[in-house]
């Protein structure tokens, strides 16, 4: 039986996955002495309720937003009514010390009204610009100035924010934030939850060939179709080129419309949204990985967490250059190519095919951005948000902190 005397925590999230993000935050902070409640939305097959590493998960009856947009509206809609009144009465019957909401959507912050009338801390985790992503969606329209104004109130609304990137802190404090009360936790994964077998049991290549992979959300802003050119590019004079792909998302039925319409399914294969342990056994198998984002103005203030994925799986680095990562990392970390250039990612794999000295460089430095930048070191940072509202969070164990890495600071030093 739980302790009435524990401070109670609860993060809301409008996601159907209980993914590796919402895990290690929830686990942080049960390891900090709270009883953790996770409320997100249905999936076909899991339980409304599970226990998992201490984690009460609760799944509310609504399911993820398909088909049009007045689909996702209401979607949006039927979990912030849901989620307002489960922390409602949640709160009355128990009372939450702190509750953290998720974007998207911004507004969603707000179903932590009754907690924090009652005295509960709010933390907003503010993960995408929305107002960016609108514009890079749907171009320039009135709705970017009010998801500006919504991203504000959300932001005023919660005692303190989180957000993924300084880009993107700068851009609050731009239009109107206070930078004193938003931290920034740079998107990672956490190294034990994703490749819990990395000690003894080393990745054996099962793949044939020079194997490129890119996993993830399916948009065109997230270049796709950018990889696929580049294997058309090179598809002659690369016979042992193979491209993987894996995830989910909108621009699926075009991606491999495009790799059929191209005659590239001998090079490109698409394998869909992938378990946790067929994306570890694909990521084992990869030669580099590659994030191929977009210019836009989402794509410059935000990092990717298939980036951290491919350095704690020894992955050398392909990424176009964008603000958010190029500020951090220099090119002895990432071989860059320009946003949305077919024929500079082609170059980037071929260089890294001819060059085995240069993938090794990429890993060793990819290694260390992953121990300077990763989950060891962000946990701290995030929790100490929780110290800072709350007090007597950060334990002993928990203060050794290491400073981001630099630019300047390759491993081959």
């Amino acid at each position: 039986m739980r302790s009435q005397t524990r401070r109670r925590a609860c993060i809301v999230r409008q996601n159907d996955i209980y993914d590796g993000e919402m895990q290690r935050e929830a686990e942080a902070l049960a390891s900090a002495g709270f009883d953790v409640e996770v409320l997100c939305l249905r999936a076909d097959g899991a339980p409304q309720r599970a226990l998992v590493n201490g984690v009460q998960v609760v799944r509310l009856p609504v399911s993820r937003g398909r088909g049009g947009s007045a689909s996702k509206a209401l979607a949006y809609a039927r979990f912030f009514l849901l989620a307002a009144g489960h922390l409602a009465v949640g709160h009355l019957r128990r009372p939450y010390a702190v509750v953290q909401v998720c974007s998207m959507p911004d507004f969603l912050v707000f179903a932590a009204l009754v907690p924090r009338l009652l005295g509960s801390k709010v933390v907003a985790k503010m993960q995408e610009p929305t107002p960016e992503l609108a514009t890079t969606i749907f171009g320039p329209t009135p709705l970017t100035g009010v998801l500006a104004r919504i991203e504000q109130l959300a932001i005023g609304f919660a005692h303190h924010t989180v957000t993924v990137s300084d880009q993107l802190k700068q851009r609050f404090v731009e239009r109107g934030a206070v930078a004193e009360r938003i931290t920034v936790v740079l998107n990672c994964a956490d190294p034990q939850a994703m490749r819990p077998d990395r000690a003894s049991h080393p990745s054996a290549r099962t793949e044939p060939g020079f194997v490129v992979l890119c996993h993830g959300t399916i948009e065109d802003r997230y270049g796709q179709d950018t990889i696929i050119d580049a294997a058309r590019l090179l598809r002659d004079e690369m016979p042992d080129l193979q491209v993987v792909i894996t995830g989910r998302g909108s621009g699926v039925e075009k991606m491999t419309r495009a790799i059929t319409d191209q005659g590239l399914q001998d090079v490109v294969r698409f394998e869909g949204w992938v378990s946790l342990d067929r994306l570890r056994e694909i990521l084992g198998s990869a030669d580099v990985g590659v994030v191929a984002q977009k210019s836009s103005p989402y794509s410059h203030l935000v990092h990717t967490n298939k980036m951290v994925d491919y350095w704690i799986f020894g992955l050398p680095v392909i990424a176009s250059r964008l603000r958010a990562v190029s500020e951090l990392y220099d090119a002895s970390f990432i071989e860059y190519f320009e946003p949305g250039d077919e024929a500079g990612l082609a170059a980037a794999i071929r260089k890294l095919r001819a060059d085995p000295e240069r993938r090794a460089e990429l890993t060793e430095n990819g290694k260390l951005a992953q121990l300077r930048n990763g989950w060891t070191a962000q946990r701290v940072s995030y929790l100490e948000v929780f110290e800072d509202l709350l007090g007597n969070v950060i334990t002993a164990d928990l203060l050794d902190r290491r400073e981001p890495v630099s630019v300047t600071e390759p491993a081959h030093e």
